[in-house]
């Protein structure tokens, strides 16, 4: 209930003959006079009812299948503590059916039903998630790029943290298409998981393991365990043990012209191999029912993580073979502990709403590489990066008249250093980052009839100093301050949605595309970064509209300083024939693109069909590329559910991109075939036991041609272990949902790190 409309409520908790809370009770109240029907609500899953209320003299009627009703004479707001009884007469044999829709419109974007659903069927959260409404087979959001999820509130920082956590957990996903300012400068679009909110004490958990088969077995295990007294303290541990190796390996035939025009013809093999474990340990403590607290503790390692390049390679300089050589870049990563602290406090007081979050974190790691070439001395570099992470997040709302005002800000510190020395096939490098951001932010919100009005700005202000060799360079210190604009419109009548909005969205380049340190490839590869990288921005005007079970949009971007990886020649006197490859900013690029999604239901089969068509026009000749295209893209997501009887669900879902040409790639059709079967066992439906295929067709190989450079041509058909069988179980008891209510702060410079 909207506890804004009056002054006076009506509070309770509701219990059972044992004690437990009731959720989901009815409360009628009546007018002592005549026993007319005044107002009423439902109790929540800690069985408390808060109801607004005009008068204190009223008649309360609580209800509840399988109990006896109450009727309680009231002449204050508080009615304390009321158990029920249960009913003497029980019904046999009724059963009620009924039919709804997946999702259904806001004025934020979607909100999808989970609980209930055969989604909550799919194993991991990870797994689910691709099998949303608008999820493309990129994991983007149809039209709007990939998205941040949350958790009961709290970021997700590690998409691993997805695959710890069951999909029957979850009540409810929201996927907000429009974020608001609070979100942050860089976000395009959020998915919010509301997990089940499950009444009880004592111990709860969960328990699963994977295992899936392709060239290379991977695996994992997760645990977790939490303990919850009556007085709302819930005690949580959970871990994860993690085993993967992959495998990339492609034919590249590549061109580059200088003062001579170099091919090479090389054959690749990529192998990486690593073990990891992962754990969070904290407590949440719901003080009451509108004030909650927070900690958590989370270390994380790799237990081994080792790179293994290998290729041979022919070279030939204007059609004469000058090397016919094997390549080996062997990786190996120093494990070092990373931690991260987060604390939080959720709360109301009086009308107002406060979230505040302030977060630690601290790690990096050092990779050792070693290069080897036939006949060669070998190459071998260090890299010891360092990084340490300090932020805080307040955001407030409030009732103003005829809506809502959110506002609040957010402050992140971040220190990273990166110290890179070699045995002189380039240069060593010492870089010092230091970045201060600092924002503040307010939204209004109004509904006047049909209409939800929204208009927010967000001032952001980014302090950067860099240093290199304890130096402070001042052309790479760079300080902004933008003023990023949010305005939207929504109209809502009948079975009709329909949305207008405006977002601007700002980018700063990740860390390591800002380093000048020269790594080694192979011997005619080298890679770099480019210091000199300014902010990327992206205003997007987006229209959406929706009907029932159909959701269609049309979208405009124009975008300034859009990143690109680059081609060029190293130094073409004293390193002939040896590529760089660094980072280039287009000046500006426009987006038109058109997303349709479909999502009927035909008895047992759940439908959920996906579109997305866009082209982009890249300003690119600034850059020196000579071949361009302006070719429109199209990806197609088919996602067939089936829910057979006796708790049986199998999964169809196949993924089409075709041929397309644009801005420097050509990149031929692609496309995948997934299966999924999965079975519920127990009376409790506690245990799951699904098997599925991936890619069994084997079509999902990247076969692209490119003219990312200067004088660069390179064709290559790229192959990943993606064609695998496996199995999914998990087991819980008395599982119980995460109050954990934090969100992180600072997290757009987490993703950086």
């Amino acid at each position: 209930m909207c506890t804004h409309k009056t002054d006076l409520h009506l509070t309770g908790t509701i219990i059972d003959e044992q004690g437990q809370p009731v959720a989901y009770a009815n409360i009628a109240l009546l007018n002592p006079a005549d026993s007319t029907l005044l107002s009423g609500g439902i109790s929540n899953e800690s069985g408390v009812f808060v109801i607004p209320i005009d008068q204190p003299n009223v008649i309360a009627r609580i209800s509840y299948i399988g109990y006896k009703t109450i009727y309680k004479q009231c002449h204050n707001t508080d009615l304390g503590t009321i158990r029920m009884q249960p009913e003497t007469l029980t019904l046999k044999g009724v059963t009620v059916k009924g039919h709804r829709l997946l999702y259904t419109a806001t004025d934020k974007g979607l909100k999808i039903s989970v609980h209930g659903t055969p989604l909550e069927q799919f194993g991991s959260v990870s797994e689910m998630l691709t099998h949303l409404p608008l999820m493309m087979s990129n994991g983007e959001i149809a039209g709007r790029g990939k998205p941040e999820i949350y958790i009961n509130n709290k970021k997700v920082r590690n998409e691993a943290e997805l695959e710890r956590l069951s999909a029957d957990e979850i009540l409810l996903a929201e996927i907000i298409t429009n974020p608001g300012v609070e979100y942050g400068a860089e976000v395009t679009c959020v998915i919010k998981l509301k997990t089940i909110r499950k009444t009880g004490e004592g111990w709860s958990g969960n328990f699963s393991a994977n295992y899936s088969q392709g060239e290379r077995g991977n695996s994992y295990l997760n645990a977790a365990l939490n303990y919850r007294l009556r007085n709302g303290l819930d005690f949580f541990a959970k871990g994860n043990l993690r085993q993967k190796q992959s495998i990339m390996s492609y034919p590249d035939k590549t061109e580059l012209i200088t003062s001579c025009i170099w091919n090479y013809d090389m054959n690749l093999d990529w192998h990486t191999n690593y073990y990891s474990w992962y754990a969070d340990l904290g407590w949440n403590w719901d003080i009451t029912d509108h004030h909650s607290v927070g900690f958590t503790y989370t270390p994380s390692n790799f237990i081994k993580y080792k790179d293994l390049i290998e290729s041979d390679e022919q070279v030939r300089r204007n059609g004469e073979l000058v090397d016919d050589i094997h390549n080996t870049t062997v990786k190996k990563l120093i494990p070092r502990l990373e931690h991260s602290l987060n604390a939080y406090y959720v709360g109301e007081i009086g009308k107002w709403n406060i979230d505040f979050s302030a977060d630690y974190y601290k790690g990096g790691f050092r990779m050792d590489m070693e290069g080897m070439t036939d006949g060669q001395l070998n190459a071998t570099s260090t890299t010891d990066t360092k990084n340490r992470l300090m932020a805080e997040k307040l955001t407030i709302t409030a009732p103003v008249p005829k809506g809502d005002l959110t506002f609040g800000e957010e402050v992140s510190d971040v220190d990273r250093t990166n110290d890179f020395t070699q045995n002189g096939f380039s240069a060593d490098s010492h870089i010092h980052q230091h970045t201060t951001t600092w924002s503040l932010y307010a939204n209004y919100s109004m509904i006047v009839k049909e209409f939800t009005f929204n208009a927010g700005i967000r001032w952001q202000n980014e302090l950067n100093n860099y240093y290199q060799d304890e130096l402070r360079n001042e052309e790479m210190s760079n300080n902004y301050h933008a003023l990023i604009p949010n305005i939207s419109v929504n109209y809502r009548t009948g079975k009709w949605s329909h949305t207008i909005s405006y977002k601007s969205i700002r980018n700063n380049p990740q860390y390591d595309m800002l380093l000048s340190s020269i790594l080694y490839v192979g011997k005619y590869e080298y890679r770099t970064g480019n210091p000199y990288l300014q902010p990327q921005t992206d205003d997007r005007i987006t229209w959406e509209s929706q009907w029932k079970w159909i959701r269609a949009g049309l979208q405009y971007r124009y975008i300034k300083n859009r990143y690109n990886d680059f081609h060029t020649a190293y130094d073409d006197i004293n390193h002939p024939g040896v590529m760089l490859v660094d980072f280039r900013a287009t000046p500006t690029a426009q987006y038109y693109g058109l997303f349709m999604n479909f999502m009927p239901k035909i008895g047992i089969w759940q439908i959920d069909y996906s579109a997305n068509f866009y082209f982009l026009d890249e300003e690119l000749e600034p850059l020196g590329v000579t071949h361009i295209y302006n070719g429109l893209c199209m990806d197609f997501s088919f996602d067939n559910t089936i829910t057979l009887p006796h708790s049986w669900l199998l999964n169809i879902h196949a993924t089409i991109e075709p041929y397309y040409e644009s801005g420097v790639y050509q990149q031929k059709a692609k496309g995948s075939l997934d299966f999924r079967v999965s079975k519920q066992f127990l009376k409790d439906k506690s245990l799951r036991v699904a098997l599925y295929a991936y890619d069994i067709l084997h079509t999902s190989n990247d076969r692209v041609t490119e003219y990312n450079g200067i004088g660069y041509r390179s064709e290559s058909n790229i192959y990943r272990d993606q064609r695998r069988v496996g199995i999914d179980i998990s087991w819980k008891f008395n599982a119980t949902r995460s109050r954990y209510k934090g969100s992180h702060a600072g997290q757009s410079e987490r993703n950086r790190l």
